[in-house]
C-alpha cells in the first residue's frame, strides 16, 4: 500500500514571493473595497507601501532588479 502524505511536495515559497503573494492580497481586498463602493482604510494603502518598500530591499540583496515603487 502506497504511503499517504499531506504535506506539500513543493519547496516553501521565498521571501521574495511571500512579499508578493501579500501584496497582491492587499490589492485584491482593496479592489473588493472599491467594487462595493466601501471606503478603504488608510493604514491598508501604508501596509501596501510598506510590504512594496521590503520587497525592493529583498529583491535588491537576491541580485533582482528592484520593482518600480510609484
Amino acid at each position: 500500500m502506497p504511503q499517504q502524505t499531506c504535506r506539500r511536495l513543493t519547496t516553501d515559497p521565498t521571501p521574495t514571493e511571500r512579499l508578493m503573494r501579500a501584496i497582491n492580497d492587499m490589492d485584491k481586498k482593496l479592489e473588493l473595497a472599491r467594487l462595493h463602493n466601501q471606503p478603504a482604510p488608510i493604514s491598508a494603502y501604508r501596509a501596501r507601501r510598506i510590504l512594496q518598500r521590503a520587497l525592493a530591499r529583498c529583491r535588491t540583496r537576491a541580485g533582482i532588479a528592484p520593482l518600480r515603487i510609484p
